[in-house]
């Protein structure tokens, strides 16, 4: 899993909206500086993960749909990136070429997945609200 540039827009989305002010698309790409090509990609997902509500029509906009207190990263992540893992040698039900004549994991495999395993911990201990708070 990397970090792409889709999560970091998404986090400064929501920064943009974080004051409980309802704003437009373009408010959201020109303060935070997020490309409009990429922007209603973005608050799309964002709308889909509850994350914020839209407002169609000519008074339309964005807001925040909760405080983000009891929301963290990784949920984020999963929401705007395609993958979570690192690797394809962790995700589940993946057959190595080279280690597949065995039903037991390699080195390889072991270290990778105690990696992601601690990256996941990571990402769900930051607490969004915090992380846009500051």
């Amino acid at each position: 899993m990397l970090v792409t540039r889709e999560t970091d827009y998404a986090l400064r989305a929501l920064r943009a909206i974080t004051d409980g002010k309802k704003k437009t698309l373009t408010q959201i790409s020109k303060e935070e500086g997020i490309p409009k090509q990429f922007s209603y990609k973005i608050l799309k997902k964002l709308e889909k993960g509850g994350y914020l509500r839209v407002f169609r029509g000519k008074a339309g906009g964005y807001i925040i749909a909760d405080d983000f207190k009891d929301r963290n990263l990784y949920e984020l992540i999963k929401v705007t990136e395609n993958e979570m893992e690192m690797s394809p040698c962790v995700v589940p039900g993946y057959r190595c070429e080279a280690h597949k004549n065995s039903d037991e994991p390699c080195g390889i495999n072991l270290r990778l997945s105690s990696l992601q395993q601690m990256l996941d911990n990571e990402l769900k201990a930051i607490n969004l609200y915090d992380m846009l708070a500051k």
